[in-house]
């Protein structure tokens, strides 16, 4: 017996009802990390295709200008940006049409496509897309090879045909022998995240071609007509300030140069020889401003020549160099001294320092650190450089050397919010004495801070018969005698903190006559 194909057959009905249950199936098992990956690459896309429309608006501008420069050469192709560009943004436009068409069919009319509510709709972008009568897969389908044919029409290059063809692949899918059309294969089913997704990736596409095509216009136009929107002769110095006694060197070229004709330099009447390749050399014997002019010749392609008049100026000075301490015009000793040095039109990698006595250390680009000895008196500091086509030069300033200024003692404690400071006498709490374990010291009057090394300590207590009690600490760290006296102390009560013993950063010792009164709060 034959099989029916009735569609109310039992058997058929049957069959409807299971393809109903397995699509409310996959509905449910779109997860919520899928749909939120849509959304995650959607953004990436349209971030993308922000970037490659403001690349082709300047490759547009740059038609442009060729077009306003030389109008009769550049007419054709000037047209045929226009005609991508109308094109591009049509197609473009279209696609953005129908993403919100979808998100309105699956969120209602004020649907939103920045905030898609029924993001695992299955059947939104089925009605929109796939509808029997109103369905817009075919007319996109239509229109995007359309497209694809229109813009590979307007390049010559065929790899960047096949690039285009590659980029807007519209080619109908096959899976287990059943062939299916393209609309179908991409919207039958298909989430709505999903959906807006592809269609943000055609988007996406319908820009990167648009960007091809441009940029093949543009090489397309003929290379000698001039593709710039303004030519112009350029001097470039090695610096426009140079020393008595060296030469001044500077590159005379013309922007955007033609490099199948190579232009005639002259600096006044007189040209440059072709070997020099542009390069200038101005004498610097006498001091103040020097100027010099003189004109580019190019070839043009109509047969006349293009002159284009150039003028420049430098200066010449005496030798000069700039040696200065960051903190003040002296140097003191054992300590490291930051230096910055520099010499005029001379690159901070070709100056070299050094010091009369003591070290000298690079720190940085322009910065060196000076460490006279203890006892020095004085010290010169020396700056050599080589001028590229000049004579080494060499120049000294002499700097006095000043011993260190005495350390002050200090106890080091965190206050109630956090905050570490230094206690240098009065009133302070007894668990931030305990906390603050030992005495340091350094030197710190806002524009020195050196640290020294606390040898040794002594705190005077007082007892009931204001007898002085005095316990000493062989190092910076308070002894757990010390510790127990100062628990003892209630509120009110007061000790000193004296004799203490420092050694600087050079290794010399120190008495410190600074005695800290501490009253205990």
């Amino acid at each position: 017996m034959a099989i029916s194909n009735n569609p109310n057959s039992p058997r058929q009905k049957m069959i409807n009802l299971m393809y109903l249950v397995f699509i409310a199936m996959m509905a449910l098992n779109v997860s919520v990390e899928v749909l939120d990956g849509f959304e995650l690459v959607d953004r990436s896309l349209k971030k993308t295709t922000s970037d490659t429309a403001r690349h082709n608006e300047l490759l547009m501008q740059e038609l442009h200008d060729y077009y306003q420069m030389n109008e009769a050469k550049v007419k054709d192709w000037y047209l045929k940006g226009e005609d991508v560009k109308s094109q591009s943004d049509g197609l473009y436009d279209y696609l953005q049409e129908l993403k919100i068409r979808i998100v309105q069919e699956a969120d209602g009319m004020n649907g939103s496509l920045d905030d898609i509510q029924r993001k695992d709709d299955l059947e939104a972008a089925s009605r929109v897309m796939l509808a029997p009568i109103t369905g817009e897969g075919k007319k996109l389908y239509e229109r995007a090879v359309a497209y694809r044919e229109h813009m590979t029409t307007l390049v010559d290059d065929t790899a960047k045909m096949n690039i285009i063809a590659s980029v807007l692949d519209m080619e109908v899918a096959q899976k287990g022998g059943i062939t299916r059309n393209w609309e179908t294969s991409l919207f039958e089913h298909m989430p709505v995240a999903a959906a807006i997704t592809l269609l943000t990736k055609l988007q996406s596409d319908v820009r990167y071609v648009q960007g091809e095509v441009l940029a093949s216009l543009l090489n397309s136009i003929d290379i000698g007509a001039y593709r710039v929107n303004k030519v112009e002769a350029m001097v470039i110095p090695q610096s426009q300030i140079v020393m008595r006694g060296t030469p001044y060197r500077a590159q005379i070229v013309l922007a955007a140069i033609d490099s199948t004709q190579r232009p005639k330099i002259f600096v006044g009447d007189r040209e440059l020889p072709e070997t020099d390749k542009g390069w200038y050399t101005g004498g610097a014997g006498a001091l103040g401003l020097q100027t010099f002019s003189g004109r580019i010749e190019l070839p043009r392609a109509d047969g006349t020549t293009g002159v284009y008049p150039f003028s420049e100026t430098y200066s010449v000075t005496e030798p000069t160099a700039t040696i200065a301490p960051t903190l003040m015009n002296v140097l003191y000793e054992s300590i490291d001294n930051d230096i910055e040095v520099a010499i005029p039109g001379v690159p901070s990698s070709s100056v070299r320092a050094s010091i009369s006595v003591g070290t000298m250390t690079q720190k940085s680009a322009n910065v060196w650190t000076a460490r006279p000895p203890a006892n020095a008196e004085s010290a010169k500091i020396t700056l050599t450089a080589t001028i590229p086509g000049g004579n080494p030069i060499s120049m000294a300033r002499d700097f006095k050397v000043r011993q260190l200024p005495p350390a002050t003692p200090y106890l080091l404690y965190t206050d109630a919010s956090g905050t570490t400071r230094k206690f240098k006498g009065g009133s302070i709490s007894k668990k931030s004495l305990l906390e603050a374990n030992g005495v340091n010291a350094a030197i710190d009057d806002g524009i020195l801070d050196v640290p020294f090394t606390v040898t040794g300590f002594e705190m005077t207590f007082m007892d009931s018969m204001g007898n002085a009690l005095p316990e000493i600490s062989q190092s910076g760290a308070m002894t757990p005698r010390q510790k127990e006296m100062i628990r003892n102390l209630t509120r009110g009560k007061r000790f000193y903190i004296t004799r203490v013993k420092a050694v600087d950063p050079g290794g010399k010792a120190q008495n410190l006559t600074t005695t800290i009164e501490v009253i205990v709060n």
